[in-house]
Formats: C-alpha cells, sequence, structure tokens
C-alpha cells in the first residue's frame, strides 16, 4: 500500500515547481533565446513524441486529457474544501497542497510542451515586414484590390459542395511543403475534428489547438466558407506559431495563390473582413462605402456566418470569450482577442512589400 505524502514532500513538490516557473520566465524574457533553442531546436524535437502517442488515433485524445485535467483538479480542490467544513484540518491542509502542486505542474506543462512560443521572435521581424509605416492609404489601397478578388473568386464556387474532408487533407501537404515561413516546424501537422462535436460552436470556437496533445482541431460544424482558413489557422499554432494574428496572416499567404479557388477565398474573405472591421474603428463612413462594394453573394456569406454564430450565442460563448480574452492578455498578448484582428498590418505591410 502506498505510503500517503507528508506536508515535507508537497513543499519540496511546490517549491521545485515555483523554480522551474521562475526559470521559465527567465527564458522567455529574452526571444533570441526562445526562437533558437526552444522554438526551431527542442519544440520541433518534442513534437514527435505526441505524434507518435497520439496522432495515429482517429480522434482527439486531447478533449478526454482537457476532461482528465478539470476532474483531477475539481476533485482534489473540492475535497479539500469538504474535509475543511468537516474540520479534518490536517487532511484538507494536504488536499489544498496537492492542488497546487498539481496546477503549477500542468502550468509547466502546458509552457514546456509548447507556450513559449508565445514568446519568439516575431514573423514581422523575421520576414522583415514594416507593420509600423502604415497609411491609410496603404489600408484602403488593399482592401479595395482584396475586395475584388474576393467578388471574383466567390462567382467561381459552390461552396454548398465543397469537401471538408479533402480541404483538410490537401491543406495539411500544403503547409508541410511551405517554403516561404522558415520558421514552421514540420514534425507534426494534423487536424482533427473536436470530440466535443457541436458543444465547439457553443464555445463560440471555430478551432482550437490543445498544447497537451498537441492536436490542432477544425469544428466541423461551422460554415464552409472559412473552413480552408480555419484549417491553416490551426496548424499554424501546430507548426509553433503562439500569435493569433500572425497563424491568420500564414493562413492567407498559404492559401491566397492556390489552384482551388475555394482556398482563394476563404483567404481573400478572411482578409476583407479583418480589414473592413479595423477601418470600421477609424472611419465609419470609409467603411460604409467599402462594404457596399461586396458582391451580394459575399454579403451572404457574411450573413450567414453571422446568423450560424449567433445561434450558438449564449451564456456559455460569453463565458469562453472572457476566459480566452485573459488567456490571450496572460500569454504575451496584451490585446486580448483584438489580437485576431492585427492581421490587418501584416497583410498590408506584406502586399506592400511584395509590390515594391
Amino acid at each position: 500500500m502506498a505510503r500517503p505524502k507528508s506536508n515535507k514532500q508537497y513543499y519540496k513538490w511546490i517549491g521545485i515547481c515555483i523554480l522551474l516557473i521562475l526559470a521559465l520566465q527567465i527564458f522567455q524574457s529574452n526571444s533570441s533565446w526562445v526562437e533558437t533553442a526552444y522554438s526551431r531546436g527542442f519544440y520541433p524535437i518534442y513534437t514527435y513524441i505526441p505524434k507518435l502517442l497520439f496522432g495515429w488515433l482517429p480522434f482527439s485524445i486531447g478533449d478526454l486529457i482537457y476532461a482528465f485535467i478539470f476532474i483531477l483538479l475539481a476533485w482534489t480542490l473540492i475535497k479539500a474544501i469538504v474535509l475543511l467544513f468537516k474540520k479534518q484540518y490536517a487532511q484538507s491542509g494536504k488536499r489544498f497542497l496537492r492542488f497546487i502542486g498539481l496546477l503549477l505542474t500542468f502550468y509547466i506543462f502546458f509552457y514546456a510542451a509548447w507556450a513559449l512560443n508565445y514568446y519568439r521572435i516575431p514573423i514581422s521581424k523575421q520576414l522583415d515586414i514594416k507593420v509600423d509605416t502604415i497609411k491609410l492609404e496603404d489600408h484602403l489601397s488593399v482592401l479595395e484590390a482584396h475586395i475584388a478578388k474576393a467578388n471574383g473568386l466567390r462567382e467561381q464556387i459552390n461552396i454548398t459542395d465543397q469537401d471538408r474532408d479533402k480541404a483538410a487533407g490537401q491543406i495539411q501537404e500544403l503547409m508541410l511543403t511551405d517554403q516561404t515561413f522558415p520558421m514552421l516546424s514540420k514534425s507534426q501537422v494534423e487536424i482533427k475534428t473536436p470530440l466535443i462535436g457541436p458543444m465547439a460552436s457553443y464555445f463560440g470556437v471555430s478551432g482550437y489547438f490543445n498544447p497537451f496533445s498537441n492536436e490542432a482541431h477544425v469544428n466541423a460544424e461551422m460554415p464552409k466558407t472559412s473552413y480552408p482558413f480555419t484549417v491553416a489557422h490551426e496548424l499554424s499554432h501546430q507548426m509553433g506559431i503562439g500569435f493569433e494574428d500572425e497563424c491568420n496572416f500564414i493562413a492567407f499567404v498559404k492559401l491566397k495563390d492556390h489552384a482551388d479557388p475555394w482556398y482563394q477565398y476563404a483567404a481573400y474573405y478572411e482578409s476583407v473582413t479583418y480589414l473592413l472591421r479595423t477601418l470600421y474603428l477609424v472611419d465609419k463612413v470609409k467603411f460604409e462605402t467599402y462594404k457596399e462594394q461586396l458582391s451580394p453573394l459575399v454579403k451572404a456569406d457574411i450573413k450567414e456566418d453571422q446568423d450560424y454564430w449567433l445561434r450558438y450565442t449564449g451564456w456559455i460563448s460569453d463565458i469562453s470569450g472572457l476566459f480566452y480574452n485573459q488567456y490571450l492578455k496572460h500569454n504575451n498578448q496584451i490585446e486580448g482577442m483584438a489580437r485576431y484582428g492585427m492581421v490587418s498590418r501584416l497583410i498590408i505591410a506584406w502586399e506592400i512589400k511584395k509590390a515594391n
């Protein structure tokens, strides 16, 4: 029979965790260290482990891991509180110490297994994209061109007939053969469907990456319009990119010149929507003017997207959004959810660079 841990052992466990967290804090403060030693050194090698363990499974093991972690932490904390009310202070104290030890352990694994990628050198610096010198006329010029591309591409496709599974496979191959972004890890590039199914929509997510299993997921229930873009976005996370705007940018660049017009349209559709949202914050009159340039089919796609997510809007999606907003702020993205929209400056700067 296993001997129960003493408080001294728990304090030692927690102490080691705190030292490791401090070491991680020092390491992540230097983006060059993170980029060289972690993102391009350790991470591409480490990801072979979850690929070997979980990659071959046709379903998401990560959702089960999330459930296990949540149940384990909740059970440990509830047990500690129950013992406290029963005035069994010694046993309650041990449970609280165990809870803290578990929480810190999962926190360390989260950063060591993937989240240090939040602190690597930004893509704009690695690709020499000037994101701080963008003018309004540049924004409007790119927006107008992208609206024209989206309108033209939408006329060529019937989105209803598109195959999600085929798209996922082709985009995986596209990301594996990438030559544009040398900072991407190619150890594991695979999309899975969440076990939680339609619940993903209630959480307000079109896709997500699980750092505990290194699995990338895309919501198979979402409208097909943006599906290719979401696949490329989540694969970018799996390939070692932390920032949300950078994953959006990679998805845009990888899809905009693809032979399949659906993938091209997904890229320009997302670009146009982000560029319009950014313009709305600057000049609402110009926003309305450029919004009217969208074709009826593109407007219908936007309406379909809005209607779909509106059906799932409620307290679950509200809480999920608040949690994720704070999560992003804690992980080197002080803009929170607004970070997604910052892809606008990357796209504009990229287009300007390509035109020169």
